[in-house]
């Protein structure tokens, strides 16, 4: 390991870039996801690949081989040795014994061949390293109908390759309208922003990203809803919606899918099983469940509340 420490104070070492990138892509990150890991800015990220800082903390090494998943050394510069030239004596032995006498006929034949290998191994490494390409597919579960200022839940299933780790990007434009209160993953602080969510997650397989919103009830009827995913070297994918992309004001309750004022076994089920953990964000699980075991629900405008029916 090459390390340096400046007045005693701070580590450094010396990275390769080279290494660090080739890792990045081989694992399908992006310089988005390694800076946040590091928490440096992806321009530092690339000023590192390309060499232009060689020579860096070795708390940001630490970090950035943590992200690659790789230990410390698999990213730190190589030492070269110096080698000494042969002497004319060894140059002239070397020449007169090899290659023996027996192969000085067939060694051009003997050295074609091994650079065609070579070659061969060479083109096939090339073509085998390079990164493959991620299928993944987002699909958004939307409430066709709510109640205004009532909280309701958006559910974006992501799918991917169960057998590999990736990272995805997603995006999720909502409405003017609509008001997000908390979401699951938990967004970070600039997840927010110009009407769009934007989570970066790692995932394996299927996972739920849900969020809670509102929406006001001074709003039309066209509150589309928009989204797309990427991951890996993949450009972003659009979120396909099961169903309908916009929500209209009622009176009915979300969970009520036919508007007939009451929750049957199908749709307290769909709750249960499209939307995730509901209670931890928010939602009135039990309120549904007491609409589901009465006979009926009645909303009062005037109260803003749900009278169940015995």
């Amino acid at each position: 390991m090459t390390e340096t420490k400046h007045q005693g104070v701070m580590a450094m070492v010396n990275i390769d870039g080279g290494k660090a990138k080739l890792l990045r892509e081989q694992k399908g990150l992006t310089q988005l996801y390694v800076a946040t890991a590091v928490q440096v800015t992806t321009d530092t990220i690339s000023r590192w690949e390309n060499k232009r800082y060689p020579t860096i903390k070795k708390e940001n090494a630490l970090r950035l081989a943590e992200a690659l998943e790789v230990e410390l050394e698999a990213i730190l510069e190589d030492t070269n040795e110096e080698i000494e030239p042969p002497t004319p004596e060894a140059k002239h032995e070397q020449h007169d014994s090899y290659p023996p006498k027996g192969l000085k006929k067939i060694w051009p034949l003997l050295l074609l061949s091994l650079t065609i290998g070579a070659l061969i191994i060479a083109v096939s490494w090339f073509f085998y390293s390079q990164p493959k390409p991620i299928q993944i597919k987002a699909t958004r579960i939307l409430p066709a109908h709510v109640i205004a200022d009532q909280p309701f839940p958006v559910t974006i299933e992501v799918a991917g390759v169960d057998n590999q780790q990736v990272t995805v990007i997603l995006k999720e434009h909502f409405p003017e309208s609509v008001n997000i209160h908390k979401s699951n993953p938990q967004l970070q602080q600039t997840g927010i922003k110009n009407n769009t969510l934007k989570w970066l997650q790692k995932t394996q397989g299927k996972a739920l990203f849900t969020y809670i919103a509102t929406i006001s009830k001074t709003t039309s009827n066209q509150n589309i809803f928009e989204g797309s995913v990427a991951a890996g070297t993949n450009a972003d994918n659009p979120v396909q919606t099961e169903g309908n992309n916009s929500i209209m004001i009622s009176n009915h309750h979300w969970a009520d899918e036919d508007k007939d004022s009451i929750i049957n076994d199908k749709e307290i089920l769909t709750v249960y099983d499209q939307y995730g953990d509901l209670e931890k964000l928010g939602i009135d699980v039990d309120l549904i469940e007491e609409i589901w075991l009465g006979s009926g629900y009645r909303w009062d405008p005037e109260s803003r509340s749900f009278h169940i029916l015995p």
